[in-house]
């Protein structure tokens, strides 16, 4: 983020540094950008100057917080600050170009989801909470306790406003595909299908790799866009899932990154045969791919986007129109957890012990209970049958 001198904003780069010596991945640190600029701007708009407030002492008031935490649940194209709002999804932000724009007619604006306005309001208030400190350091000490406390009041009640998450809604929440329908996808994927919706084999063969790599390990869409030719296992149906957060390998704008721990995981050799085959044959005659270390890659030999993957999904969709669920590389992964869990039960693991095998199979520290939201549809199946074992002892005469 950029100042009105041009400079970087120091309170923002010294925050920033605490996620950078964490290792947190470079797309992180630019969503954590994004939601600063929202505070920026909306400081900018309402012309105060937040750091000069701070140093004298003054914290924000009530109603200049319950903006912030308004505008943070709406889309940032829908924020009418200047007509260069836009600027929002570039990788430099300048804050000097911020001046708040009225529309010239009223437009309906588009609200993001309750997780996105959450987290927006969660970074916002540890920075925050950051500048306090910061700036409390130089104040006097009688001062510096009643701003001190000043903020403290100020910040729960912004806290407050974070919106909370239901947990009782359930009914939408994304689910991976059946087994027939996963069935259905892989067919209609296959290059030598008519249902095929690409026309390039080249197109075709990484895309049908792609989706049978996704199914077959779970691993996330960032997780596949990461890998490079080394991370496979040349001797063995193997390959690894690495962090490489800023890495100078990847020249993708927006680079792929690795949420998840490092990890090996195994294949069956007929799906390694097959990303193989891809590497030496259709990626191979793509010269410009000589460049690049990324397994997955465009037509014109450039590292795959995150965007080109979303596409592959949205064209994927109408090719297999009536699937229950909308299909995106997530649902991929929603797919092997429902998978894994019925394996699991046919080999009679115990519930700890298929939690540890996913955890360790998914990336997730041993004690993760992120597996739960990966299972609905099979924790609902299951649920279905209990249900109705206990229904069988109800007196048939009894029921209506």
């Amino acid at each position: 983020m950029m100042g009105p001198d041009g400079l970087p904003v120091q309170e923002v780069v010294l925050f920033l540094n605490r996620y950078r010596r964490r290792g947190r991945a470079a797309a992180t640190i630019h969503l954590v950008c994004h939601n600063l600029a929202l505070l920026y701007r909306q400081c900018a708009a309402s012309n105060i100057d937040l750091l000069g407030r701070l140093q004298q002492g003054q914290f924000l008031d009530s109603a200049e917080l319950g903006r912030i935490a308004e505008v943070s649940q709406y889309k940032y194209k829908d924020l009418d600050y200047d007509e260069n709002a836009g600027d929002i999804d570039k990788q430099v932000v300048d804050i000097s170009r911020i001046r708040l724009r009225r529309s010239k007619k009223v437009k309906q604006l588009e609200a993001v989801g309750k997780a996105s306005q959450s987290n927006r309001i969660r970074y916002i208030a540890a920075f925050l909470d950051f500048l306090v400190k910061y700036c409390a350091a130089s104040l006097p000490q009688s001062q510096r306790r009643a701003f001190e406390a000043e903020s403290l009041s100020a910040m729960e009640a912004f806290k407050a406003q974070i919106p909370k998450m239901p947990k009782r809604n359930q009914l939408d929440a994304r689910e991976g595909l059946s087994l027939e329908d996963q069935n259905r996808l892989m067919s209609v994927v296959h290059p030598e299908s008519p249902l095929n919706p690409w026309k390039r084999q080249f197109v075709r063969r990484r895309n049908w790799v792609i989706v049978m790599l996704l199914l077959a390990t779970g691993m996330r869409g960032g997780e596949l866009l990461g890998l490079q030719i080394r991370d496979l296992m040349a001797n063995t149906a193997q390959l690894k899932i690495l962090r490489r957060a800023d890495s100078p390998d990847d020249p993708r704008t927006t680079q792929a990154n690795t949420k998840t721990d490092d990890r090996l995981l195994e294949l069956r050799p007929a799906v390694m045969k097959a990303v193989w085959e891809y590497i030496n044959t259709d990626r191979a005659r793509i010269k410009a791919t000589r460049k690049y270390a990324q397994v997955f890659v465009a037509q014109n030999g450039f590292p795959l986007s995150a965007r080109a993957l979303s596409t592959l999904f949205e064209e994927l969709r109408a090719a297999c129109p009536g699937l229950p669920v909308t299909l995106t590389s997530h649902v991929m992964r929603h797919t092997w957890n429902e998978r894994f869990s019925e394996q699991a039960e046919e080999m009679g693991l115990s519930e700890q012990a298929e939690k540890r095998a996913r955890n360790e199979q998914q990336g997730w520290s041993a004690d993760s209970e992120s597996g739960k939201t990966y299972t609905r549809r099979y924790a609902s199946k299951k649920g279905r049958e209990v249900a109705l074992k206990l229904q069988e002892k109800l007196d048939g005469n009894s029921v209506v």
